[in-house]
């Protein structure tokens, strides 16, 4: 192959990989944040019979900044990420990642328990565990006059 031709191959393939991860991180939450400051990290809902579970993506959080609140059928993530100091930078080639405060609001498909609810953080994962809220049945509510 000739030197222009594996050039142009090279270009191809950096192109796809940009491409690949531009369509990666396009969420309309992630593209226009209305509820939150900062970066917004990935995140994915699973519901399973009697639970939902959450995965969001945080390689490089301290977990001592991480914060997990439950409100009815909302769930929201904060914390910070910051990179270690590097004493010997002259020049930066490529900035991805994102860094600072973050604060991910997520809606969720089902209302939970916020009682049973449990959240562990594991290789820059955290996964929450949201137990589904069980209904009890029928209920009739009394009507009382209006005066």
């Amino acid at each position: 192959m000739d030197p222009f031709s594996k050039k142009m191959l090279e270009e191809l393939e950096q192109m796809q990989q940009h491409t690949g991860r531009i369509l990666r991180s396009m969420s309309l939450s992630r593209m226009m944040p209305m509820e939150s400051d900062g970066w917004q990290p990935a995140a994915d809902v699973y519901e399973a019979e009697n639970c939902l579970y959450v995965y969001v993506e945080l390689a490089g959080v301290v977990g001592d900044t991480l914060r997990v609140t439950v409100d009815g059928q909302r769930l929201q993530v904060s914390g910070v990420r910051q990179l270690p100091p590097h004493q010997s930078i002259a020049c930066i080639h490529q900035l991805e990642i994102e860094l600072g405060a973050f604060q991910r609001t997520l809606t969720l498909p089902a209302a939970v328990e916020v009682e049973g609810v449990d959240s562990t953080y594991i290789n820059g994962i955290l996964v929450v565990t949201l137990p589904k809220r069980i209904r009890k049945g029928r209920v009739t509510i009394r009507i009382t006059p209006g005066e």
